[in-house]
């Protein structure tokens, strides 16, 4: 299975590769576009997107995950698919009027210019809802080679066709809103095909026992994913009250060059560990599950430690080379929200144990309590702070959580957590940053070439240590030869 791990992990990373580069070549560009004003602006409809997500088909996507392998034991794949879209019509057409319902209210509350940019948003939220949870058909079916496909379309095209509206009609921010949406609606056809195929609408009844154990499942979720939200966006509307929409941009900067880079290996690890994490403790049991978190998790901490490790390092540089000068203090929050990025990681491996338990309530618990405490932090520092408390407060939320989510775990069921290696990896990372940090403060002056020399340098540094601490193992290192030898690209 870990074979099969990294065969999917290898189809997954065109999906999560090509974001990030174009995340990176984006953030240059809009941020000469944009000013931080509006910037702010289309960050908060993104978070609004997401919550209205969150709440509206998550849950499903969760449970296509989740439950499908099952399905697909019994023949009953066209059953489960045909309830499944009939409730994904009933909750994003219920969520989308409760939306359209509230943004009539809040018009005198909030700013012109926000509200023009809340109807592309919910348009939005639509293609996204759906799209989502085709997608997560596709994973569970482990169509990885199509998954990627899909998302590096909307990436792409949706940037691409952002900037011609900004450049060409001088949209702005409701352009790269516009993008987002005419990319995913295009695709969306295509999408369905992949995912569903033919199915019949008359198999599936949506009162049946299938829907019954959906909700079950998958309604936690919902409280999970709105509660994440609080966690991971709410310090955007705080701060654009308290602070306005100019703090909210450079903050939003300062987070999402992290965000395209270390929560890009988060979710990368979550997309192609979940389906497989899912069929061994299916078919192969207890046992068989602590030994693939524990080698997952290791796997983990030998990529995401040195990356958070070198980003905090390189911050200043990074922010100067990637971003306008309006937007060079938000460099200042990148080591804060990059370490609150690597919890997710490991938090993540903590919830598979619940999710196997089917214990999602215990989730959803310990990521509202860290969502009001992040909100209480929030409303305390922030009018004080600015967006530097945004950054604290992030941090000790998510180092809360993994707390929290670590001890709950260990309640369910007890797997060995690689203390070891994370030791050798932390040692490894730190002669790491100690060199990059004597490179860009002693040697160099220009910011590209301490970004690049940082870079080239901080991988050599860390791959020398790891060898003299002997981390990696014999058996390692021919696996490794032979999955060299594998056409990883060959469809699923």
């Amino acid at each position: 299975m870990i074979r099969d791990l990294f065969k999917d992990l290898t189809k997954y990373l065109p999906s999560h590769i090509v974001p990030f580069v174009v995340g990176i070549i984006s953030i240059p560009i809009i941020t000469r576009l944009i000013p931080p004003e509006e910037y702010g602006n289309y960050v908060l409809v993104l978070a609004a997107v997401s919550v209205l997500s969150a709440v509206g088909t998550t849950w499903l996507s969760s449970s296509s995950i989740r439950f499908f392998p099952s399905y697909e034991l019994d023949k009953r794949e066209g059953e489960f698919f045909s309830i499944v879209i009939k409730l994904i019509f009933v909750s994003v057409m219920s969520i989308l009027l409760i939306a359209l319902f509230v943004s009539f209210f809040i018009q005198s509350f909030i700013s012109s210019n926000l509200y023009s940019l809340l109807y592309i948003g919910i348009l939005l939220f639509i293609t996204t809802s759906v799209s989502d949870v085709f997608l997560s058909i596709l994973m569970a079916k482990r169509k990885a080679s199509w998954y990627s496909f899909i998302k590096i379309w909307h990436c792409v095209i949706g940037f691409i066709v952002g900037i011609i509206l900004i450049v060409s009609f001088h949209w702005g921010a409701k352009g790269l809103l516009s993008g987002a949406f005419l990319s995913m609606a295009m695709a969306l056809p295509f999408l369905y095909k992949l995912a569903i195929g033919k199915t019949s609408f008359k198999k599936g009844n949506i009162l049946s026992p299938i829907t019954l154990k959906i909700a079950k499942y998958g309604f936690p979720i919902v409280a999970i994913n709105l509660t994440s939200w609080i966690l991971m966006l709410s310090d955007r509307y705080i701060l654009n009250f308290f602070m306005g929409s100019k703090e909210v941009g450079i903050y939003s900067v300062g987070y999402t060059i992290p965000e395209r880079t270390l929560l890009v290996i988060a979710i990368l690890f979550q997309t192609a560990s979940n389906p497989i994490s899912f069929k061994i403790w299916e078919k192969e049991g207890v046992k068989a599950s602590q030994a693939f978190l524990t080698k997952l998790t290791r796997y983990y901490l030998l990529i995401t430690l040195p990356a958070t490790v070198g980003l905090s390092v390189l911050s200043e540089s990074v922010m100067h080379v990637f971003a306008s000068p309006s937007y060079f203090s938000g460099y200042q929050v990148i080591p804060l929200i990059s370490f609150s990025l690597f919890f997710i990681g490991i938090i993540d491996r903590f919830n598979n144990v619940m999710t196997y338990y089917k214990k999602t309530n215990f989730i959803m618990f310990n990521v509202l309590f860290a969502a009001i405490l992040n909100l209480g932090l929030n409303f305390l520092l922030i009018p004080k702070y600015g967006y530097m408390a945004a950054a604290l407060t992030t941090f000790i939320a998510f180092a809360v959580n993994m707390i929290v989510a670590i001890i709950i775990s260990r309640h369910l069921l007890v797997w060995e957590f690689p203390f070891k290696s994370l030791v050798k990896i932390a040692i490894a990372s730190a002669v790491m940053g100690i060199g990059i940090h004597y490179l860009v403060n002693n040697l160099i002056t220009s910011n590209v070439l301490n970004l690049i020399v940082g870079v080239c340098t901080g991988i050599m540094i860390y791959f020398v240590m790891l060898i003299l601490l002997r981390e990696f193992q014999r058996e390692e290192i021919e696996e490794g030869r032979q999955l060299l030898s594998l056409k990883f690209f060959k469809s699923a």
